[in-house]
């Protein structure tokens, strides 16, 4: 609190030395709303202290939006998944679960535990 307002300066300018578009502020009703923009497909960019054996380019696996997302939830949000949870989560048909997970599984990103009904995907 010793100088007031250094907070969001600072913000703005480590924001824009990763390239990133700054923050919009505004009010809503009673409720002030701060947006914040990420780097997008470019978010590899920004870790490049990471070694490339430990970096996975999802895009560039060919996943589409709910493998991504799913994993994402795997990972982030320690979600197992079932055929019916994933067909419920993503409102898709009994075929699409079984086509997607498949191929998360060929890709080496989840795991299988259980059989028939109780099978499970697990992020590795």
């Amino acid at each position: 609190m010793e100088s007031f307002g250094t907070g969001v300066r600072k913000m703005k300018r480590l924001m824009g030395e990763y390239g990133l578009k700054e923050p919009e502020f505004s009010e809503k009703g009673n409720f002030f709303v701060v947006k914040f923009y990420g780097p997008g497909d470019k978010i590899l960019d920004l870790v490049s202290d990471i070694p490339d054996d430990r970096k996975t380019d999802l895009k560039e696996l060919g996943l589409n939006d709910r493998q991504v997302e799913a994993l994402r939830m795997m990972v982030n949000e320690d979600k197992t998944f079932t055929n019916s949870l994933y067909q419920k989560t993503f409102s898709v048909s009994q075929k699409t679960p079984a086509r997607d997970l498949k191929k998360l599984l060929t890709l080496n990103q989840i795991s299988v535990y259980g059989k028939g009904r109780s099978t499970n995907y697990k992020a590795v």
